[in-house]
């Protein structure tokens, strides 16, 4: 199979993209996949699913990498999503390589710790991959308002989620991605020295309940931390939480990895919140903020005694 199928039969390829120069092809051989490059060729930059996601010229965008995290050797942004976020292609080695995301709205950047091949053909096709990080929803909403956008383009938050914006199609507006990227980190610059840990509640994803029913009676109450997201939970579900008429047998919490795209394991709520204690970063309002845990993290959390 070829790693850009399942991209292909999912975010189908708009009709006027735009084929690389043999001067782009040149400037980027031996620096990113081979097989990147021919997908270049035979697909083009621009917009994906209708602009969800998009292919881009690592050239557009390197100035936008160099900016917010300095000069990294070995780097380019190859993909961006409709709303900005950069999708950045990592060679560690000759052999080895990985994928890792700068989102600008957030003010962060974090590794996928799975190569090239498999970002394409496991991670990025999957539902949970674009339920938190391409905004597929919002973007829907934001296309019917505002107009499809172009190559260039991106929707964005006004005022921005790091300063107190909020994830609503009343706030979206749309604009120059590159200019844009470097407006956001002007403004943080700007703001640096006013960062409390608070600042980390709005940029989290709010865990919510997911019900099942037993078959010996009762229910099965479950919420989902995955990898690598920092994640807000209830310290005590059974006091937010209820189904009116039915009783409530066990509270659970679901390890869930992006990198592999499955279930690790599943553990009783409290007993989870135990165990997570060394990555909470802060308790507030009869909630927790667990910062993301990596696989090797889960992996080795789930098997503690």
């Amino acid at each position: 199979m070829h790693p850009f199928d399942p991209l292909i039969r999912k975010y189908s390829p708009d009709p006027c993209l735009r084929k690389p120069t043999s001067e782009t092809l040149d400037r980027f051989r031996g620096k990113v996949p081979a097989e990147l490059l021919a997908f270049w060729q035979e697909y083009g930059f621009g917009n994906y699913g209708g602009g969800v996601l998009k292919v881009v010229d690592p050239a557009d965008y390197v100035d936008t990498l160099t900016l917010w995290l300095g000069e990294q050797e070995g780097c380019l942004p190859i993909l961006m999503t409709g709303f900005g976020t950069l999708f950045i292609y990592r060679r560690l080695s000759e052999t080895a390589d990985d994928m890792c995301l700068l989102d600008i709205h957030y003010r962060r950047s974090s590794s996928f710790s799975v190569g090239f091949s498999d970002f394409f053909e496991r991670i990025l096709p999957s539902e949970k991959f674009a339920e938190q990080f391409l905004r597929v929803e919002l973007f829907r909403e934001a296309s019917a308002k505002h107009g499809r956008l172009d190559e260039n383009e991106i929707f964005f938050f006004a005022p921005a989620l790091a300063f107190g914006g909020h994830e609503s199609i009343q706030q979206v507006e749309k604009g120059n991605a590159a200019i844009h990227q470097h407006l956001l980190f002007e403004m943080g610059a700007s703001n640096s020295g006013g960062e409390t840990p608070e600042d980390l509640w709005p940029q989290a994803y709010e865990a919510n309940p997911h019900v099942f029913a037993l078959e010996s009676g009762g229910l099965v109450v479950s919420f989902t931390l995955s990898e690598t997201v920092d994640t807000i939970l209830p310290a005590e579900p059974e006091t937010l939480y209820e189904v009116e008429g039915e009783t409530v047998s066990l509270w659970t919490l679901t390890f869930f990895s992006l990198t592999k795209e499955e279930n690790l394991g599943i553990l009783e709520y409290h007993r989870a919140l135990q165990r997570l204690q060394p990555y909470i970063l802060e308790t507030k309002g009869g909630c927790v903020l667990v910062r993301g845990l990596n696989l090797e993290e889960m992996e080795r959390l789930l098997l503690e005694e």
